[in-house]
């Protein structure tokens, strides 16, 4: 069974937060209150409350079913968790480089994305 469109996103997320090999506290709590706030069943929230506990990676991620504007939430997104501990450290920004290749998402677009979120330039 495919994972919701919600935790997939999380999953993103999380994969973002733990790039540079740690979570840090301030990942960890911006990915909690997401897990919260999310629309989840319980298998799913439980799922989603392990990202927090072990390394993610985005093997597996089917992003097939997104819209190109939900393609650029989430890179938009990942920008601001890589940058959330304020250190883009350079596995966050190969990780980063790697998910706007699998969006889709042109480099122009992904440099404009990168340019709204303070301390993140990639491309």
């Amino acid at each position: 069974m495919a994972e919701s469109q919600f935790l997939t996103v999380i999953r993103i997320w999380a994969a973002m937060a733990w790039a540079d090999g740690t979570l840090a506290e301030a990942e960890a709590s911006a990915l909690g209150r997401l897990i919260a706030g999310a629309q989840l069943d319980e298998a799913e929230a439980a799922t989603a409350r392990g990202f927090l506990d072990a390394a993610v990676t985005l093997d597996g991620v089917d992003l097939a079913a997104l819209s190109s504007e939900a393609r650029a939430g989430i890179y938009r997104a990942a920008c601001r968790v890589a940058a959330i501990d304020r250190d883009v450290a350079q596995s966050e920004r190969t990780l980063l480089v790697r998910l706007r290749d699998t969006l889709g998402l042109g480099l122009d677009a992904a440099r404009e994305i990168e340019a709204s979120v303070p301390g993140v330039t990639i491309s």
